[in-house]
Parts: C-alpha cells; sequence; structure tokens
C-alpha cells in the first residue's frame, strides 16, 4: 500500500498518456467529475468502485486491472487512479508540511527517473540488434553516421521521435509497458531503435562499438549456407555433365526448385540468377530464336563460381557480398546540389513502364537518378498518367510540374539513396530551389568530351569495375551527319563527330517509347541539314556495339558556347589514351578466334562432360596451340590442361569433374577479358580509320 501510494505521488499525467494515449486521460478527467467512487486499500494497491467497473490498482500501473472488457489501460483504470492522486492530496497536512513533503515526493521521482534511466543503459546491445533486424539496424547506423539522431525529450516518461520511420515512442518504467505509434506491444525495431538513441545520448555506447556489432555478429549459418552451396553445384555439375542436348523440360524446372531453396537461404542473387537460368532453358525447349548456348554456359558457370565463393566462405561481410539483398536499402546522404539534366520513358519485361530522371551532383560530379514506375499488368484498369504529362507534380516538394523541374537547379537535404545512385522519395526529403539550371557551370563544361578517344580511357577502361552501370556522358560534337532510319533493323542511326574527326554513332530503336525520341532527332537532322552545322552537346547513354562505339540520346543542347568556353581553357591538345598496333582486319580475326574458343566450349556443354565429342577435343588441342602462338599463354594453358583431362576420362572408371571445372570457369573469364580488350581496341582503330577518311 505504502509503494502504491509513492508511486502515485509521483506519477504525473504524461506518464499516464504514456500507458494509454491523451484521449483517454482527458475523458478520465471529465467522468471523475460525475463520480463518486469508493475505495479500500489493501496489502498489495488499492480497490476501487466506480459506477460501472471495479478497478485493481496495483504497482507497476500497467498492470492494473479493471472488471470491463478491455485488456489495455481503459479510461476506468485512469479515472480511478486520478480519484486516489486526489484523495491523497486531500489526506496531507494543510499547514508546515506540504513544503518538507514535496522534497521527498521530488526525490523519490528523481529515483524513480534514476531507475528507468538504468534499466534503459541496461539492455543488451545484441537484444536491441535482434529486435531490429539488420536491414533497419543498419538504416539506424547509416542515420546516426550522417548526423540524423532521433529527437529525445527526457521526463517521466522519454519520449523518442524517430523521423525516418515517422514513428514516436515512450520510454516508460517499467519498460515493457512502453508505447509505440506502430502499436506493438512487444520490443519493435522502433523501440529498439530509440533506446540505442537513448544510450548513445548517454554515452553509454559508441557508433564505433554498434559498427562492430553489426560487423562482428553472425548474421548467417555457416554450415546451412555450405550446404546450400553445394546443392546448388551439384545441380549445376548434373546439368554440366549429363549435356544440353541430352536434358529435358524439367532442368527449367530444377533451377526453379534452386531459386526456391536460395529464397529460404536469404540469398537474393542466387536466388534471381538461378531464375534467370531457368529461363534461359525455357528459350531452349521452346526453340526461342533469342536462345544463345554460350549465354546459358556462361551463366551456368558463373552461378557455380559463386557457390564455389560461399562455400568457402568464413567471414560474414563475405557472404554479405555475395547474397545481395532482396529489397533495395536507401541510406541517407547529406545535402546535394542537384542540376537536372534529361529524362527518358522506359518498358522492361517485368511489367513496369516509367521514366528516369537523371540529376547531377555538381559538387561531387556525381550522377543521381529517380525512377517513377508504374505496372503495365493489370489489363483494363485505369492507370496514373506518364511523367511527361506537364501536369504531374514534381517530387521532394518542388512546388512545379517534373517538366519545369528538369530546368531547375536546388537542393536536396535528408535525402535516401539506394545501389546505383538512385534517389528516393520520403517525406523527410525537402528541397530547396536555386534558380534555374546553369548547363555552362564549369563542372558541367569540364565533363564535356570534344575527343572521342578519351571517352574509352575515362568511361570503359578506368571504370570498368562498375560494367553493369549506365555510363552517362555529355558528348560534344562539331558535326553531325544526316541521320538514317533502318526499316529493316527499325533503327534511327546518326554519326558524330569530334573536333578530330573521329565519330560515334547516335542509335535508337523503335518502340512506342522511343517513337516521340526518333521523331525530334529526325527533325535536328533535317534542320541541320538545311540551316548548317552547329556543335551540339548530347546528353546520354554510351556503350559498345560490334566494334563501334554508340550513343543512347537523353537530351541534347546548343553547344557553340561550349566549344568556345573549353577552346579558352585549354593550355595543350587532349591526352590520348595509348593506341592499338592493330588494324581493323588483325582486329576482327582475334575476334574470330575468341568466338571459336567459345563456341567450342559451348559444344562440351551441348554433348555434356560425359560424353565428349572426339572432334571436340581436336578442336581443344588446336585452340591450345594457335593460342600459344598468338599470346595467349593464359587460354592455350587452360584449353591444354581441359584437352589433356577430358581425353584421359575415357580410360579412367571415376572422373573427379571439379578441376575441369574450375579451369571452365578460369577459360570463361579471361576469355570476357580479352572480348572487351578488343571490343576497345575496334572502337579506336575504326575511329582513327574514320579519322583518316575524313
Amino acid at each position: 500500500m505504502e509503494e502504491l501510494k509513492r508511486l502515485l505521488g509521483q506519477t504525473d499525467d504524461e506518464y499516464l498518456i504514456g500507458l494509454c494515449n491523451k484521449g483517454t486521460v482527458k475523458r478520465a478527467y471529465k467522468d471523475l467529475e460525475q463520480e463518486a467512487p469508493t475505495v479500500i486499500w489493501t496489502e498489495d494497491g488499492a480497490q476501487v468502485t466506480l459506477k460501472e467497473t471495479v478497478c485493481g490498482i496495483r504497482v507497476p500501473l500497467g498492470e492494473s486491472t479493471c472488471s470491463c472488457p478491455s485488456r489495455s489501460i481503459c479510461r476506468h483504470l485512469i479515472t480511478a487512479i486520478l480519484y486516489l492522486k486526489r484523495e491523497l492530496v486531500k489526506d496531507e497536512p494543510e499547514s508546515g508540511t506540504d513544503a518538507s513533503k514535496t522534497p521527498d515526493i521530488q526525490t523519490e521521482a528523481q529515483k524513480d527517473e534514476g531507475h528507468m534511466v538504468q534499466e534503459l543503459l541496461a539492455v543488451p546491445l545484441k537484444k536491441l540488434k535482434g529486435a531490429c533486424k539488420t536491414r533497419k539496424y543498419r538504416e539506424f547506423l547509416n542515420h546516426i553516421e550522417a548526423g540524423d539522431f532521433p529527437e529525445i525529450r527526457e521526463g517521466t516518461v522519454i519520449t523518442v521521435r524517430i523521423p525516418w520511420e515517422n514513428s514516436t515512442v515512450k520510454l516508460l518504467n517499467p519498460l515493457e509497458y512502453s508505447s509505440c505509434t506502430c502499436h506493438s506491444k512487444e520490443l519493435c525495431t522502433h523501440k529498439a531503435q530509440a533506446i540505442l538513441a537513448f544510450q548513445l545520448k548517454k554515452k553509454a555506447t559508441t557508433l564505433e562499438e554498434l559498427k562492430r556489432l553489426s560487423e562482428s555478429e553472425e548474421e548467417w549459418d555457416f554450415q546451412e549456407l555450405a550446404q546450400v552451396a553445394d546443392t546448388i553445384k551439384e545441380g549445376i555439375r548434373l546439368h554440366l555433365m549429363t549435356g544440353l542436348s541430352r536434358l529435358s523440360p524439367e532442368a527449367a524446372g530444377s533451377m526453379e526448385r534452386l531459386a526456391v531453396i536460395s529464397h529460404g537461404a536469404g540469398l537474393a542473387d542466387f536466388e534471381t540468377r538461378c531464375r534467370d537460368v531457368a529461363g534461359e532453358y525455357q528459350n531452349y525447349f521452346e526453340r526461342s530464336a533469342a536462345f544463345r548456348t554460350e549465354v546459358i554456359t556462361g551463366k551456368l558457370l558463373g552461378l557455380y563460381h559463386m557457390a564455389n565463393k560461399l562455400e568457402m566462405a568464413k567471414k560474414t561481410e563475405e557472404v554479405r557480398k555475395l547474397a545481395g539483398t532482396f529489397r533495395d536499402t536507401y541510406y541517407p546522404v547529406s545535402q546535394l546540389h542537384l542540376t537536372a539534366i534529361g529524362g527518358r520513358s522506359f518498358r522492361n519485361n517485368a511489367g513496369y513502364e516509367g521514366e528516369i530522371y537523371y540529376f547531377l551532383e555538381t559538387d561531387q560530379k556525381k550522377w543521381y537518378t529517380w525512377t517513377d514506375a508504374r505496372p503495365t499488368f493489370y489489363e483494363g484498369m485505369r492507370r496514373r498518367p506518364p511523367g511527361r504529362d506537364n501536369k504531374v507534380q514534381a517530387p521532394w516538394g518542388l512546388n512545379c510540374s517534373r517538366e519545369k523541374m528538369m530546368e531547375l537547379e536546388f537542393y536536396l537535404s535528408h535525402g535516401k539513396v539506394a545501389g546505383g545512385s538512385r534517389l528516393s522519395v520520403s517525406q523527410e526529403t525537402k528541397s530547396e530551389i536555386v534558380g534555374i539550371r546553369d548547363l555552362h557551370q564549369n563542372e558541367i563544361r569540364q565533363m564535356i568530351f570534344w575527343d572521342y578517344r578519351e571517352i574509352l580511357r575515362t568511361c570503359f577502361q578506368e571504370n570498368h569495375q562498375e560494367k553493369d552501370r549506365e555510363r552517362l556522358a555529355f558528348v560534344g560534337a562539331v558535326q553531325c551527319r544526316e541521320g538514317t532510319f533502318d526499316s529493316v533493323k527499325q533503327r534511327f542511326t546518326m554519326e558524330l563527330c569530334d573536333r578530330e574527326g573521329c565519330c560515334l554513332s547516335v542509335a535508337v530503336k523503335y518502340s512506342k517509347e522511343e517513337k516521340l525520341t526518333i521523331q525530334v532527332l529526325e527533325r535536328l537532322s533535317e534542320r541541320l541539314k538545311k540551316r548548317g552545322m552547329v556543335p551540339l552537346v548530347f546528353f546520354g547513354i554510351l556503350y559498345v556495339e560490334q566494334g563501334k562505339l554508340c550513343l543512347y540520346p537523353i537530351e541534347f543542347f546548343e553547344g557553340q558556347r561550349f566549344l568556345e568556353e573549353m577552346e579558352e581553357m585549354e593550355e595543350g591538345p587532349f591526352g590520348t589514351p595509348q593506341i592499338s598496333m592493330l588494324n581493323q582486319e588483325q582486329l576482327r580475326s582475334m575476334e574470330q578466334f575468341l568466338r571459336e574458343i567459345r563456341e567450342t566450349l559451348s559444344d562440351l556443354f551441348q554433348s555434356g562432360l560425359n560424353s565428349v565429342r572426339e572432334e571436340t577435343l581436336v578442336n581443344l588441342g588446336h585452340l591450345a596451340k594457335e593460342s600459344e602462338e598468338l599470346g595467349l599463354h593464359r587460354a592455350g594453358e587452360e584449353l591444354s590442361f581441359l584437352n589433356k583431362s577430358l581425353g584421359e576420362k575415357r580410360h579412367q572408371m571415376e572422373f573427379d569433374p571439379e578441376p575441369v571445372l574450375t579451369s571452365w570457369i578460369r577459360l570463361t573469364t579471361y576469355l570476357d577479358i580479352c572480348m572487351d580488350k578488343v571490343s576497345l581496341d575496334q572502337v579506336l582503330a575504326g575511329m582513327m580509320e574514320g579519322k583518316e577518311r575524313g
């Protein structure tokens, strides 16, 4: 009884609101005016009888009970607590006592708050990390590292607002009666993040310690992963040993089963790759013209190589890189200074269409994108208007249409970015318009390529590790040759020339989405034909196709001023990459030889390692000798090993395919590198020949 009286004396409205909510407390105050309660004090608390119910008030208050059907802290319980508090105040002596009692009450309240603080600081970090789950825990660390700290207000209730989760947590004593706007009664992600933030504020832990916990804590069952990797390898090995020509349509189903196993183990990238191979098998059995034996062979070997790495992985970070993620994680970034450059429409095979908008962070000279995608697989349903509609609102609170957004320069605060520098739209992200974009600012002028040979070194050789990402660039053209539309290939092409006479192709394949792009380029070609050539700057995506440098155009701008400013800035000639000494004929011969090796390796999968044809073995031997003669020593070594091992297999009772598969994988990787090098050399040689003809 005395403990309850002490607790009631230090309980305020803030604590009661934390137990339920503000509305319930307000209602309880009104109900108390209409009540005439009776109370019976007991050893373990008090029994308060109201008009409708009987309430048992206990320590802690969250364990109090009511005879009404509600299982939470109801208005009757709050009414009873308010009544007991009022009666205790009445029972206190009117003179000379309040002043003497107040310090004691304050001291007890301070003690109780101290107990709550100690309870919060004592919660183990591993428990909090587990409640956050891996993705949310990393997201919390990224926000803290970026300076995005939750708002914490201390009192009888510790209130923590987590802005990126749009959640508010009220931490109470005892901790199990804490509340969250997600209404979870358990230790939810938000409560765990709130306690972590409080521990950081009180210096009970540090960001470095939390990071070490993230890195050292084992998130994977390595034994289970090794079993999954072995299962994947066994499935692929069976296919490679049997051979494509002897496989049944069930092969696609087996890869789907491996995808399900990968999903269950949390291996997102493995699941994607398994389904990709299953799709290739489906193309094969449906006799699709899109099927290529060398493509599926490369994908199977690549997946086998990944499974090998997974089986050997001993560190969490190694597994994390191999596993990938099922869902993109967006991380907070500091303030971004963005200049809108251009946008394009897209439609993919996954059933989505939409727009991609491109922005340049001028301080970092780094590209960012924002994608707005809409599903197309719900036939007959009303869909949102396309983003190019001038009535569609821009994101991030920019008070304009998306069309107007692409003419602006602005700051983005509290932004979130996923892999590939893809921007997110969230309530916390705010924008501030600086003004109309200035394309002639120094940072942009320095990024324009007026010498196309420099593109090869900068965008392909130096950034080869970003092979799967779009290669975005500004390309200057002092001349544009007349564009043509190939009605057979359904493709529009137009050649751009730099100051040295080197050329690249602007190429767009016809589709519903690209119809407008082709029309704009055709009008540009006609205008240049009638009015004469003026320098232009194109912004787009670079790629190499059939030994030629190509550009998919997103936007183009008048380039005369760009060119004049660049010429004024120059103090010397452009840096020129090392020019290949091989001519186009030699390069074509080398490309043909590399393709011949690939085709022979594809024959291995076609027949299967269990029944390699004599003709294939002869080809392996010849290719090994020719590789040595051409200076491709690594290819020669691997081809010789494959020829010898597969030849000896016919005289062995048992055959271990692992050394052959390892050699096959090494050779395939080496061929990919050689093909990339030959392709770039062909582009450069073609430029030089075009320059000589010009």
